[in-house]
């Protein structure tokens, strides 16, 4: 499916941000240096993650309550990313090992995988395209 490309800032920053997932978890599951790997994890969620999520909220999130999209899919963003980050901020006062930043990086590949499968999907099919044009004036 063509993808429109009011969308796809939004989508070329979900492709990063996994890219840069499945590169962490695969650091991790090699047994790379587990302060590296943390500290690679903490800048990933305060260079990258962290402004991703406030993207959302501020423009793309209220831009689908506003079109009816579903609150359904809004509330169930709005969870995850407020899971997200009280994990970011356990991450800092670790206690667990390596476990807690493993959890983490799933948790949030598992999100983009969310919202590049479902999330941007449906947009793309149920939003009309003039609509989808007031998502550039906002973002």
């Amino acid at each position: 499916m063509e993808r429109n490309t009011v969308l796809q800032p939004f989508l070329n920053h979900l492709a990063s941000d996994r890219q840069i997932c499945t590169q962490l978890l695969g650091n991790m599951m090699a047994g790379k240096s587990s302060k590296t790997t943390k500290l690679a994890v903490e800048n990933f969620w305060l260079n990258n993650l962290q402004k991703h999520i406030e993207a959302e909220e501020r423009t793309l999130i209220p831009f689908l309550i506003q079109h009816h999209f579903g609150l359904q899919y809004t509330n169930l963003l709005h969870r995850e990313h407020d899971t997200i980050r009280v994990l970011a901020e356990r991450l800092r006062e670790a206690q667990e090992g390596d476990y807690l930043y493993e959890v983490f990086v799933k948790l949030v590949h598992e999100h983009l995988l969310f919202e590049d499968r479902v999330i941007f999907t449906r947009i793309a099919e149920t939003i009309p395209e003039q609509e989808l044009e007031q998502l550039r004036l906002v973002a």
